[in-house]
C-alpha cells in the first residue's frame, strides 16, 4: 500500500506505510528521550536550588549562632551563661534581640531540623519558663546521626590538651572553654550520597 501527497507542484512518489510507522516510532522515541532529559534536568535544577537555599539559611544560621554564644553571659535570674550541653541540644543565655533581656536560647536537632528556641525571664524572682516560648526552624535536612553529634564541648586547655577532650556529655557547663557546631546536611539523602559538611568553633568571652 502507497501513500502518495499531493504537492503544489504535482504528485510525487510518497513513503510505504512502514515507512510512515517506522518514522513515528522513532520520533516517539526521540521524544521520549527528550522528556526524560527535560524531567530529569528539572529535577536536578530543583535539587540543587533548594540545596542552595538551605545551605545559605544554615550559614546565616550559624553566623547568628556564633555572635550570640560568643556574647554569651550569666543569665538574669543569676544562672551560668550555659545552662545545658549535650550531643545535641544546648541551651545559654544571651541577648539574642538586643532588647536589653537576657533570653535563654536553645538550639536542638529535631525531625532533621535545626532549630532554635527562646524564651525571657518572668516572675518574682525572676525564673525562666521550663518550655521554649518561641521556636523558629534554620534549616532542613540536617542527617547528623547518633555517632555524629551536632554539638562537641572543649575544654579551655584545648587544643593544647587534647587527652581530655572533646568533652564527655552531657558536659559540666562551668569544664567548657569552646563549643563546635557541627552539621551534616543533606535535603534528600535518595538524590545525592553524600551529605555536605558545616560547622564552627565558638569561643564564649564570658567564660572565666
Amino acid at each position: 500500500m502507497k501513500i502518495f501527497f499531493k504537492e503544489k507542484f504535482g504528485n510525487k512518489k510518497g513513503m510505504t506505510l512502514a515507512e510512515v510507522i517506522i518514522a513515528c516510532s522513532i520520533m516517539t522515541i526521540l521524544m521520549g528521550i527528550i522528556s526524560v532529559m527535560i524531567i530529569r534536568s528539572f529535577t536536578v535544577n530543583k535539587y540543587t536550588i533548594e540545596q542552595g537555599l538551605n545551605t545559605s539559611a544554615l550559614q546565616s544560621s550559624l553566623r547568628n549562632f556564633s555572635r550570640h554564644l560568643r556574647e554569651a553571659r550569666q543569665s538574669d535570674a543569676g544562672g551560668y551563661l550555659i545552662e545545658y550541653a549535650d550531643d545535641f541540644e544546648v541551651y545559654y543565655f544571651a541577648d539574642i534581640d538586643n532588647d536589653a533581656v537576657t533570653e535563654r536560647v536553645h538550639y536542638f536537632l529535631e525531625n532533621y531540623q535545626l532549630k532554635v528556641g527562646s524564651s525571657n525571664p518572668s516572675g518574682f524572682p525572676l525564673a525562666y519558663p521550663s518550655e521554649d516560648e518561641e521556636v523558629k526552624i534554620l534549616g532542613n535536612g540536617i542527617v547528623n546521626n547518633a555517632t555524629q553529634p551536632l554539638f562537641y564541648y572543649y575544654n579551655q586547655n584545648y587544643p593544647i590538651d587534647t587527652t581530655n577532650n572533646p568533652l564527655t556529655t552531657p558536659a559540666s557547663p562551668d569544664e567548657i572553654g569552646m563549643i563546635q557546631i557541627d552539621l551534616y546536611v543533606n535535603i534528600d539523602t535518595n538524590h545525592v550520597p553524600d551529605s555536605m559538611r558545616m560547622g564552627t568553633f565558638v569561643r564564649p568571652r564570658n567564660i572565666n
